[in-house]
C-alpha cells in the first residue's frame, strides 16, 4: 500500500478512535445515526401498517393512553367486538403491559403518528446497547472502538432493519431495560475493582428492571435474579454492605410495583391480576409454559376465536411436548438468525473456540446460557422474547472478534476485519429472513394492505361507517379484521363481527346512524358491500328482545 494511502487510513482510524473514546458522544451518535438511517429509508420502507394481533392490541393501548385513560369502559355490545389479545371485560383494553403502548401514545399525541414512538425507542435502544458495551469491554484492548463498532452493527441489523423498528410488535423497550440493567452491573463492578465502588448505578439497574417489569414481566424476573446473583458474586469481596447500598434501587422497584398494581386494578379490577392473566382466563386453553396443563375449554362466542385458542394455540402446546431437544435447538437458532442474520458469522463466534479467560467472558457466557434457558420452558418463542439479553449476544460477538484479532497473524486480524464487513453486506438480505419479519412481509402484502385500504376508503366517506365482518369456514385466524380504536362509538369506522340475526338486530339499532357494510375477507379480492340484515327466524324475536347490554 502506498505511504499516502497508509497515512490516510491511519488518520481515519485515529479520528474514529478519538471519537469512540468520548463515550457519551458515541452513544449520542448511535442514537442519531439510527434515526437518520431509518428516516432515509422511508421512500423504500414506509411507515409500517399493523398486521398481526399484537400490533393492533398495542395500538389500542397507545390510543387509550393518548386519550388520558388506562382502560376504556366495556362497550354495551362488547360481544360483537371480541378479538385477539384484547380484553372486553371487565374493561376494554390491551392485555399487554403498558410501556410499549405509552411509546405509541407519545407518537400519536405529539406527532399524530404512533410509529414515531417506535422510531424513538429503537434509537434509544441502540444508544443504551452502546453504553452497555462500553461498560463491559473496558478490560479489552481498544475497548471503546470495539463498543462503537458493535453498537453500529446492532443499530444496522436490529435498530434499523428488523421488525422491532418496522412494526408495532415491540422489542426495543425490553432491550432498553436489559441494556440499562446489565450495563449498570458492569459499571458497579468496574468501580469496585478500582477501590471506589459507585453504587449510584444501582438505581440505573433498578430502572432497567422496572422497564422490563412494565413491558415483559417474565423477562424482568429472569434478568433481575440472574444479574443480581452475578453482581453479588462479582462484589463478594466488597467491604460495603450491599443491602444498604441498594436501598435507593429497592425504592425504585417499589414504585414500579405500585404502578403495576394500580394499572392492574384499573384494567382488571384486581391489583394482583395482570391484564394478560385476566385475558388468558377468559380465552386461552394453553399456557405459554410447557409444564402447565391445558385448561378446560371456555365459552367461545365466535368460531374464529375457538379456531385460534382451542386449535392453533393448543397445537403449539402439543408440539412443544414432542421432541423437546429439537424444539430447544430451533429456539436457539431463531435467536442466532435474528440477531446476526448470517449464521456462518454467528455460530463460530458465539460458540467460540477461544477459552473463557477473563471474568467478563465467563459472565457473558453465563448470561447467554441464562437467556437460552429462559426460552426453553415456553411453548413458542419469537426474537423479541430475548430482547432483554440482546446486548449480551453482541457483547459475546465482540469478545470473540477481539480474540480473533489477536490470533495468528496475519490470518486472525484479516478474519476480524472481514467478519464485520461481511456482517454489514449481509444485513439488508438478512433483514427479512427472521420468522416474524417474513410473516409480516407476506401477510402485510395481502391481508394488512387490504384491510388498511378498506379502512381508509371508508374513513373518507361522509358520516360514520359500521362494518360487519363475515368469515368463511376455515378462515386463517391470524388474519383478523375486527380491531377498533379506544373510543369505539366516536370512531369514523367501526369493525364488528356478524353474529346471529337475533343478536345483530339490537346491535344495528344501536348504530342506526351509521352506514352499514358487509366485509367478506375470504372473497378474492376481499369484498365490501352494503349490508342487508337477514330476516329473523320465527321464535328468534324473543332472543332479540332479551339482548341486554352489559
Amino acid at each position: 500500500m502506498p505511504a499516502f494511502e497508509r497515512t490516510g487510513v491511519l488518520r481515519l482510524f485515529s479520528v474514529y478512535q478519538s471519537f469512540a473514546r468520548r463515550q457519551a458522544w458515541a452513544c449520542a451518535a448511535i442514537f442519531v445515526l439510527t434515526l437518520v438511517l431509518r428516516l432515509v429509508l422511508l421512500p423504500w420502507m414506509p411507515v409500517p401498517k399493523p398486521t398481526i394481533h399484537d400490533e393492533f392490541s398495542y395500538l389500542l393501548a397507545g390510543d387509550t393512553y393518548a386519550h388520558g385513560r388506562l382502560a376504556n369502559p366495556p362497550h354495551p355490545y362488547w360481544r360483537h367486538f371480541e378479538t385477539f389479545q384484547e380484553l372486553q371485560q371487565p374493561t376494554y383494553a390491551s392485555k399487554y403491559q403498558p410501556l410499549q403502548g405509552l411509546a405509541l401514545a407519545f407518537g400519536e399525541k405529539f406527532f399524530d403518528q404512533p410509529w414515531v414512538g417506535v422510531l424513538l425507542t429503537s434509537a434509544l435502544m441502540c444508544a443504551a446497547v452502546c453504553w452497555m458495551l462500553q461498560g463491559w469491554l473496558v478490560g479489552s484492548r481498544n475497548a471503546p472502538e470495539w463498543a462503537l463498532l458493535g453498537a453500529f452493527l446492532f443499530s444496522l441489523r436490529i435498530g434499523v432493519l428488523s421488525y422491532w423498528m418496522n412494526s408495532y410488535e415491540g422489542g426495543a423497550i425490553a432491550a432498553i431495560g436489559g441494556a440499562l440493567a446489565l450495563g449498570a452491573v458492569a459499571h458497579i463492578w468496574r468501580s469496585s475493582e478500582l477501590g471506589n465502588a459507585d453504587f449510584g448505578h444501582a438505581v440505573t439497574w433498578a430502572i432497567g428492571i422496572s422497564v422490563l417489569v412494565l413491558s415483559r414481566p417474565y423477562d424482568a424476573a429472569v434478568l433481575a435474579i440472574s444479574s443480581a446473583a452475578i453482581l453479588s458474586w462479582l462484589l463478594r469481596k466488597s467491604a460495603k454492605p450491599l443491602l444498604r447500598a441498594f436501598v435507593p434501587a429497592i425504592l425504585v422497584l417499589a414504585l414500579c410495583l405500585a404502578a403495576v398494581f394500580y394499572n392492574d386494578y384499573r384494567v382488571t379490577g384486581d391489583a394482583l391480576s395482570l391484564p394478560y392473566q385476566a385475558h388468558d382466563r377468559q380465552y386461552a386453553m394453553a399456557s405459554m409454559f410447557v409444564l402447565f396443563p391445558l385448561r378446560r375449554e371456555p365459552l367461545y362466542r365466535h368460531a374464529i376465536m375457538r379456531d385460534f385458542w382451542a386449535g392453533w394455540n393448543v397445537d403449539l402446546w402439543r408440539d412443544a411436548h414432542t421432541a423437546p431437544v429439537a424444539q430447544f435447538l430451533a429456539k436457539a437458532y431463531m435467536q442466532s438468525d435474528f440477531f446476526f442474520g448470517f449464521w456462518p458469522i454467528a455460530v463460530p463466534l458465539l460458540l467460540s473456540p477461544f477459552a473463557l479467560r477473563t471474568t467478563e467472558e465467563r459472565v457473558v457466557a453465563i448470561l447467554v446460557a441464562v437467556c437460552l434457558a429462559s426460552l426453553a420452558p415456553l411453548i413458542s418463542v419469537l426474537p423479541h422474547y430475548a430482547a432483554a439479553f440482546s446486548g449480551v449476544f453482541y457483547l459475546r460477538f465482540l469478545q470473540s472478534l477481539a480474540r480473533l484479532g489477536s490470533w495468528k497473524r496475519p490470518l486472525g486480524p484479516i478474519l476480524a476485519a472481514c467478519i464485520p464487513a461481511l456482517f454489514i453486506l449481509a444485513a439488508p438480505f438478512a433483514a427479512g429472513r427472521d420468522s416474524l419479519s417474513t410473516a409480516l412481509a407476506g401477510r402485510g402484502a395481502r391481508f394488512g394492505a387490504a384491510r388498511d385500504a378498506m379502512d381508509r376508503d371508508l374513513a373518507n366517506l361522509p358520516g360514520g361507517q359500521l362494518v360487519l365482518v363475515r368469515y368463511q369456514p376455515g378462515h386463517n385466524p391470524q388474519e383478523e379484521w375486527v380491531f377498533n380504536h379506544a373510543d369505539i362509538d366516536r370512531s369514523r369506522v367501526v369493525w364488528a363481527r356478524e353474529m346471529s340475526p337475533a343478536e345483530d338486530v339490537p346491535f344495528l339499532e344501536y348504530f342506526r346512524d351509521r352506514h352499514v357494510w358487509l366485509a367478506e375477507p375470504d372473497a378474492t379480492p376481499p369484498r365490501l358491500t352494503p349490508y342487508s340484515a337477514p330476516p329473523i327466524a320465527p321464535g328468534d324475536t324473543t332472543a332479540a328482545m332479551k339482548e341486554t347490554p352489559r
